[in-house]
């Protein structure tokens, strides 16, 4: 698809052996980019699906970039992707997850005159078939409530361009990279800009939503990096709680 002048979003898609997924997530873009011919579609495929790369290979003409090869893992492959860049403002997805046609529709007009110094923070929705002790929906959320839980996930979150590429996701942490980083713009001061509507259905099975003690040690590690004082020195207390309550089975609404 041609298009005259800068994109208004890019869009970064991480996938590997989900060619289902993609095929998903690729058909609503597509439907949109229809309507406003103002997305940048990136695909970073990890490889191992020949499926996958064909299906790339046929429908190059309506994906703006794509990659084809063994990576380190998503987290690197959401860098490599946002490095691609170009839009004004940059979303990363998993395969799977689905746009809401309807938030678009109205959001794609409005985020052309969108504040550039802040992010953009949506709710997002899981489906039926989301693990055991993760909430239906994730409201919007900016606050100091990052310090105790992944309470902003990055399937909901617009980013400027310029924020976004001068801050990597550290693949040390190949769970939590996206907390990471969210937990950083908070508390350097970054602002967010919430809006109460829902962005996104998020698909089962991300690696951050298995709560094993894997999960709440890279939570403590990257903690350290960003959080100071008392708030610090109680986290190994709630962490543990967090751990017993995941476990547990019961859901809550709006928390990780």
């Amino acid at each position: 698809m041609n298009r005259s002048g800068r994109p208004l979003l890019s869009i970064v898609i991480p996938v590997k052996n989900n060619l289902t997924g993609l095929q998903k997530t690729l058909d609503i873009l597509f439907q949109l980019n229809e309507a406003v011919n103002a997305l940048e579609l990136i695909v970073i495929d990890g490889g191992g699906c020949n499926q996958t790369s064909t299906f790339l290979l046929h429908n190059q003409h309506r994906i703006q970039h794509i990659r084809s090869s063994s990576d380190g893992g998503i987290y690197q492959a959401m860098n490599y992707g946002k490095g691609c860049a170009t839009g004004r403002w940059v979303w990363f997805c998993g395969a799977g997850d689905l746009p809401v046609a309807a938030t678009w529709s109205a959001m794609l007009t409005e985020m052309r005159s969108w504040p550039q110094d802040q992010l953009h923070i949506f709710g997002v929705d899981l489906g039926s078939e989301r693990e055991t002790g993760v909430p239906a929906h994730y409201p919007p959320r900016w606050d100091q409530s990052l310090v105790w839980r992944n309470t902003t996930h990055h399937q909901g979150v617009v980013y400027p361009l310029s924020i976004i590429q001068a801050n990597n996701f550290d693949p040390e942490y190949s769970i939590l990279a996206d907390y990471a980083v969210h937990l950083h713009f908070w508390a350097s001061g970054v602002k967010g800009m919430l809006h109460d509507t829902t962005w996104s259905l998020i698909d089962a099975g991300g690696v951050s939503r298995r709560f094993g003690l894997g999960l709440y040690w890279q939570e403590w590690k990257l903690k350290r990096k960003s959080i100071r004082g008392w708030r610090l020195a109680i986290q190994p207390f709630w962490l543990l709680i967090k751990f017993g309550f995941k476990k547990s089975g019961i859901h809550r609404s709006g928390a990780a």
